[in-house]
């Protein structure tokens, strides 16, 4: 493997206020390495783009400043995966799952596993792939003889983990069953990546090797009530973040147009009624489901970050994770109905490369992210109390 270092000054990721990360995120979600404007690179590997997150630091925003990273919180990577989604779906997704696999040793490892691990990655300004599922265990880890051990079987893995520089997976030790996350060189012997269409896919492992220091202990009672609705308010940044590219993709074309529709009676297209009504509906959906997120992160962060008396054993974790569900929901329905609606408004060249409407509906279609089975879950705690098996808080 080779290994990525942050030597140089542009590449160190300087603590910076909320406001200076979010400036950060949409100047680079604007350069050339992740702008797609055509949609030409959209459920493909990018790694001109990877490198671009690296480079500016957001790759190691939420490590803490002791660690050698970014020192930002929950509330900042949610809104900078917004900001990147809001140009390229793909990457956004990528950061996001990123953020999450990273900050897993916050959530089961100890003090001494997550200085080393996050230190290791500060300093290599490292991306991480992998797979985010707490629930997954087809992975055994079996000790070696003479020290380490080796990892066999095959599990899926996030949107970009064919660029990853580690992979972080949940396995099982062999013998005890012992639940682990453990790390591991992609590039390494024993580890071979099967991506599919999209920028997902499989890996399996045959022997990998991996060494002590590389392998964490998991706690499932303790993780998985706060990785679960950690994922579904990614998923929610992201349908965000994509819903609000199309509009703003939508009114430059919108506003470039010399000519309005014949019927609309208008002198120019901003005049429309129709057309203003429209945008109208659609930029309430948007805005609805922003607010109802940002009081779903304000709610969760603080546990993600150990903080606060209302910890994941009581009430108010199944309350907090409930309204992260619930922002997830409304999140994607107005994703949806904006990416689709915005080819009616805009016409009928709106299908053509530029203005890209195009890529936004695939970014919204392809997240493979339904949420049907979310909807009854909000609605049986609704009608009955009662929380699902993932959201249950623990004994």
């Amino acid at each position: 493997m080779t290994t990525t270092t942050c030597d140089q000054p542009a590449r160190r990721a300087a603590p910076r206020d909320h406001a200076g990360w979010l400036e950060l995120a949409r100047t680079t979600a604007a350069g050339p390495a992740v702008d797609d404007p055509d949609g030409r690179h959209a459920g493909r590997p990018q790694a001109p783009a990877v490198e671009a997150l690296r480079r500016a630091g957001l790759s190691t925003l939420l490590i803490p400043a002791r660690c050698g990273g970014g020192g930002a919180t929950w509330r900042t990577a949610y809104q900078v995966v917004r900001e990147v989604a809001a140009v390229n779906g793909d990457i956004g997704l990528l950061l996001g799952h990123h953020y999450l696999l990273s900050w897993t040793p916050a959530l089961v490892g100890t003090d001494e596993d997550r200085e080393r691990v996050w230190s290791g990655a500060a300093a290599g300004c490292q991306v991480w792939g992998g797979a985010p599922d707490p629930r997954d265990t087809s992975l055994t880890l079996t000790p070696r003889p003479h020290g380490g051990s080796t990892l066999d079987g095959a599990t899926a893995i996030t949107s970009g983990a064919v660029l990853a520089d580690r992979l972080a997976v949940g396995a099982t030790r062999a013998g005890t069953g012992e639940p682990l996350m453990v790390l591991v060189d992609p590039a390494g012997p024993g580890v071979a990546l099967s991506p599919d269409e999209g920028p997902g896919g499989t890996v399996r492992f045959a022997g990998a090797a991996v060494s002590g220091h590389d392998v964490i202990a998991r706690d499932g009672a303790s993780a998985s009530p706060l990785t679960a609705p950690a994922i579904q308010l990614v998923f929610a940044q992201l349908y965000i973040g994509i819903a609000e590219g199309a509009l703003d993709a939508a009114r430059a074309h919108a506003v470039a147009r010399s000519r309005p529709w014949p019927l609309g009676q208008a002198r120019r297209t901003g005049g429309d009624a129709y057309l203003s009504g429209a945008y109208g509906g659609l930029l309430a959906q948007v805005r609805a489901a922003r607010a109802l997120a940002d009081q779903a992160v304000d709610d969760l962060a603080p546990a993600l970050h150990g903080e606060g008396g209302a910890g994941p054993a009581g009430r108010w974790h199944c309350e907090a994770a409930v309204m992260a569900a619930t922002a997830k929901i409304a999140a994607a329905q107005a994703s949806l109905a904006v990416a689709s609606r915005v080819f009616e408004l805009a016409g009928a060249d709106s299908a053509r490369a530029r203005p890209g409407l195009a890529r936004f509906w695939r970014y919204a279609r392809a997240l493979r992210d339904p949420v049907a089975h979310r909807q009854a879950e909000v609605g049986r705690e609704f009608l009955t109390g009662e929380f699902p098996p993932e959201r249950k808080a623990p004994p």
